[in-house]
């Protein structure tokens, strides 16, 4: 298919699943920095028990710019393997070739598919865009959230470049927007598609959004968080959301004031929860010190975790 051919196949977007909470998944590596399948396994088994719905792989928290396509197809076979829920594979490459490999790679491994705006090409023109998502949406057989993340890629997608997308491919199913700028956020949802945030911060607020629900990389190592906020949100219980989103919200300032990577802090962070975690990010990042992971795992043992466990915020 070519661009301009549109791919009339499926719905937009499978509104009978409840994709809420997101949880945007890391890459364990090795010592030597390859792939450890075996810690993935165990990392998505606790994901899995803490009640985590549906999966985004290969996204920024999982280090996809530091994978291999090779890579990065043998974390989406693993995680299908594992992961029992609905999966979400990012295919967004900023060679083309790339993407379209993993976007057919994905089409027998996911439940739906993503793209990020091609990076490095700070600032290309929307009709550029619309060309480079165009030939990925004729082609997908997988619903499609595009992903928009410009303090990453130098490339805002535009909620009119989405609207005039969403006329043109039914397979786009909605966008991941990380950009952090609510009045966009609130703009991508008038185009009708399926709208999830990348912010911790507003998980108590999706109704008041119009967003379906959030996409969480801080979530992983307290994934419990983000469940029952959205639980509470379900059943319209403002007070608990409320309440465990200020216990989330402490877990984003402890983050957040770590002067760490979010995902070097979140690999650290689970060290705590998954005995043998592997806490290594691949440069140009830089893992948590030996003094840096033991404060992050006492501040969870001590502060945060007990009131998960009793379940009381």
């Amino acid at each position: 298919m070519t661009v301009g051919q549109s791919a009339q196949r499926g719905p937009r977007w499978p509104g009978t699943i409840e994709l809420n909470p997101i949880i945007a998944t890391v890459t364990p590596f090795t010592r030597d920095y390859t792939v450890d399948t075996g810690a993935l396994r165990e990392y998505l088994g606790f994901l899995h028990r803490a009640g985590v719905p549906a999966l985004f792989v290969n996204g920024t928290t999982g280090e996809f710019a530091s994978l291999t396509v090779a890579e990065r197809k043998k974390v989406l076979e693993h995680t299908r393997d594992q992961w029992p829920g609905y999966l979400i594979a990012h295919v967004g490459a900023s060679a083309y070739g790339d993407a379209i490999d993993l976007l057919d790679h994905a089409h027998h491994h996911a439940d739906a598919v993503a793209a990020i705006a091609p990076y490095f090409f700070a600032g290309p023109p929307d009709n550029g865009l619309h060309d480079y998502f165009g030939m990925l949406l004729a082609r997908t057989e997988l619903p499609m959230l595009l992903y928009n993340f410009p303090r990453h890629t130098q490339t805002p997608i535009t909620p009119a470049l989405l609207g005039t997308l969403a006329a043109e491919y039914p397979m786009l199913a909605g966008i991941k927007d990380s950009g952090g700028a609510l009045d966009v956020t609130r703009a991508y949802t008038s185009t009708g598609l399926a709208v999830f945030a990348g912010s911790d911060s507003v998980a108590a607020r999706i109704r008041e959004l119009g967003v379906q629900g959030i996409v969480s990389g801080g979530g992983n190592p307290v994934p419990e968080l983000p469940v029952r906020i959205a639980a509470a949100v379900r059943s319209a219980d403002e007070d608990a959301a409320a309440r465990w989103q200020a216990v989330f919200d402490e877990c984003r300032t402890l983050r957040h004031d770590s002067g760490l990577s979010d995902i070097a802090f979140v690999k650290a962070a689970l060290a705590e929860r998954i005995p043998g975690f592997p806490v290594g990010v691949r440069s140009p990042l830089m893992r948590a010190s030996d003094a840096e992971s033991t404060d992050i795992r006492a501040h969870l043992r001590h502060k945060v975790l007990p009131r998960i466990l009793e379940g009381q915020p």
